[in-house]
């Protein structure tokens, strides 16, 4: 697990949302704090190598990506953690 991970795929998400509110400023904001907030946790917890927090985040981030899972920017197989590819996601 790295830091580039996780920006992968906050950058994936972030992209989405730019796709999704063309027009809506304060909707857009919104919808990038909710991004943005797990990205820098996710950096916090790899910053201090705790691994637990540094998953627990980066599964936050995945979590939200999954409602473009088939889009054809979706990050490659191997950005997705052990336990995610485990369970068929």
């Amino acid at each position: 697990m790295t830091l580039q991970t996780g920006v992968q795929i906050y950058q994936f998400v972030r992209d989405r949302l730019d796709e999704q509110h063309p027009h809506g400023h304060q909707a857009y904001v919104d919808a990038w704090r909710k991004a943005a907030s797990p990205s820098q946790d996710h950096a916090n917890a790899v910053a201090a190598e705790d691994t637990t927090e540094a998953d627990r985040t980066l599964q936050k981030l995945y979590g939200m990506a999954d409602q473009w899972k088939h889009h054809p920017d979706y990050p490659a197989t191997p950005a997705v953690p052990q336990s995610r590819t485990a369970a068929g996601q």
